[in-house]
């Protein structure tokens, strides 16, 4: 199987991630999967190191749903401990209940508590997905097809610096961020020698990037992917602004190079138990972002493809740290995402 084959084209899911709770004390510790399985090849922990047993560890107990037996070794948090007194340990303040805490960690925290599973399902992703559009980027596909040097270069916030991929913290199985797994694939695809810089810093907005767009027009990129707006939507920047924000980005980049052509990203959504979340947003960005794409600019649309998923699965399950960022799983959606546009598969 290949982790950065989209997940909805074919009946193989790869590692996908699961976090399980045991939401009362009276039912079993679970979680669901995106599909419905018809043969469950594998489970194991996030690092891959230790292989569960099936009746053992776990148990099939619905369609979608993986539950965990009395004495099963894989971990688990109850709803308490997933909603923990304000000041406690590994929590982040602002529930939506106005009573208590988030769960919450950084590093591999998170990732350590987490199980991914491989299986076969006969049921097909139903929800819109992304097209390739390479040829909306016609620099970038001559150079691609020709095979000649290119330099890429990623622009964002925590999340494109690599927030909570188990390569950036150093924990098994070191899978890379996003923005390597989509740079690794078009050298592999397309054989280019491609030029990577990723000039993205955690805690960052569009406004922020516009005053540090610099950085990347020196670099006279051929491509820049520019993946804002969690920290946008949590700051409640408007949607016209966030729009301005990325559009003077690209303008500024254009000057340097004028044949520069962009993809931008639209973003996750965040932990909607979090009051730092704005679900009303996310989707207004990706649309202001839709409206940029044209003239060499293209959308890679994962806020859409996350909401689908969130509807089937726990934002605790693909996670990397409870409330703003992905895991390994997450970092696989958004490489998936953006070389459907780049590679015809």
């Amino acid at each position: 199987m290949n982790i950065i084959k989209p997940f909805w084209i074919d009946n193989e899911m790869d590692s996908e991630s699961m976090f399980f709770v045991q939401k009362d004390e009276n039912e079993l510790p679970s979680d669901t999967l995106l599909f419905t399985p018809e043969e469950i090849i594998s489970v194991k922990s996030a690092s891959g190191e230790i292989i569960y047993e099936e009746d053992k560890d776990y148990v099939l107990t619905s369609d979608r749903t993986l539950s965990l037996p009395k004495g099963s070794s894989i971990p688990f948090k109850t709803n308490v401990e997933m909603h923990p007194a304000p000041g406690s340990p590994q929590s982040i303040s602002a529930c939506r209940d106005g009573k208590s805490d988030l769960f919450f960690g950084e590093g591999h925290f998170f990732h350590d508590l987490q199980t991914v599973v491989m299986y076969t399902h006969k049921d097909k992703w139903e929800s819109s997905v992304p097209q390739f559009a390479l040829d909306n980027l016609p620099n970038l596909m001559k150079k691609l097809k020709d095979r000649e040097p290119l330099k890429v270069v990623l622009f964002g916030d925590s999340i494109s610096a690599g927030g909570n991929a188990s390569g950036a913290n150093g924990a098994k199985p070191f899978m890379p961020m996003f923005g390597d797994l989509v740079v690794n694939e078009l050298r592999r695809v397309y054989g280019s020698e491609i030029t990577y810089k990723n000039h993205s810093i955690g805690g960052t907005a569009s406004g922020w990037g516009l005053e540090n767009i610099a950085v990347v027009a020196d670099e006279k990129p051929d491509l820049a992917i520019l993946a804002f707006g969690m920290n946008d939507a949590s700051g409640r920047v408007s949607p016209a602004q966030f729009k301005a924000n990325i559009q003077r980005q690209m303008d500024v980049v254009r000057q340097a190079q004028p044949d520069a052509e962009f993809i931008l990203v639209a973003t996750m959504t965040a932990n909607p138990e979090w009051t730092a979340s704005a679900p009303e947003l996310y989707p207004q960005y990706r649309d202001e972002l839709n409206t940029l794409c044209k003239d060499g600019a293209i959308l890679a649309n994962v806020t859409s493809i996350w909401i689908e998923i969130m509807k089937r699965k726990s934002f605790a399950s693909i996670t990397g740290n409870g409330v703003n960022h992905p895991n390994d799983f997450g970092h696989r959606i958004y490489a998936q995402v953006i070389l459907s546009l780049l590679i015809n598969i």
